[in-house]
């Protein structure tokens, strides 16, 4: 019986590993530890999150808007005035629980723009403001299944569950906006943001695609419905 014991044990091993991969497979990926890397050592480990707008992409779907007022009871505002509470700029997207600052980039430089990235998304430099005609370009921080919320690494870890119609809640300067989902695209770092496909004011979600990993970006399209 003896001879067989390391044997099971192997095969309890492997059969444990198998039941909570999708816990731990964050473990064994590079690019997760380059990151942590990054943060601790910046001049050995670089990190290249690159947006760039140079030769963009247009975003394949027809959006979908739906303009019933009923949209707003799933997000609550405060009646208070703007100047009797403190100012939070935040994005929710019920769909995929998420709700996290909105840190506005005053450069474009990539370090910079990635410590900010700890703390939230990121509105990026040269964006046009909420509610205004043209792009606003929100980025945001991706990891693999099983990935520990530090920081903001996860926020836009499920951003890929998105589907035509979601709803993305964007507050800030004390104005809270209604945004609807209108196509997603996957490109690549030199393709940079794609273009709007939305009349008025396009908000574009932009993330590592696959999650964890700077190979791709996944690209979420959503246009203006409500602004209050």
């Amino acid at each position: 019986m003896k001879p067989f014991l390391p044997l099971a044990a192997l095969l309890i091993f492997y059969a444990i590993i198998a039941l909570f991969w999708n816990n731990i497979s964050w473990m064994v990926n590079g690019n997760v530890w380059r990151q942590q890397l990054s943060d601790i050592f910046p001049q050995l480990f670089p990190k290249s999150y690159v947006v760039t707008t140079k030769t963009p992409a247009i975003i394949s779907g027809t959006p979908k808007i739906d303009n019933k007022l009923e949209i707003k009871a799933a997000t609550t505002t405060s009646d208070v005035q703007a100047e009797k509470k403190p100012r939070h700029d935040l994005i929710t997207i019920p769909k995929i629980n998420i709700t996290a600052p909105i840190i506005t980039a005053q450069t474009t430089d990539n370090n910079a723009i990635h410590a900010l990235l700890d703390s939230g998304v990121v509105l990026y430099p040269g964006s046009v403001g909420f509610g205004k005609i043209g792009q606003t370009v929100i980025l945001g921080h991706s990891a693999p299944a099983g990935w520990p919320k530090i920081k903001y690494d996860w926020v836009f870890s499920k951003l890929e569950q998105l589907a035509i119609g979601d709803m993305v809640v964007v507050t800030y300067n004390y104005e809270t906006r209604y945004y609807k989902v209108a196509a997603t695209q996957i490109v690549t770092p030199q393709e940079g943001v794609p273009a709007p496909t939305v009349m008025g004011n396009s908000l574009m979600l932009v993330t590592c695609w696959p999650p964890g990993k700077d190979l791709k970006r996944l690209a979420v399209e959503a246009t203006i419905v409500i602004s209050d």
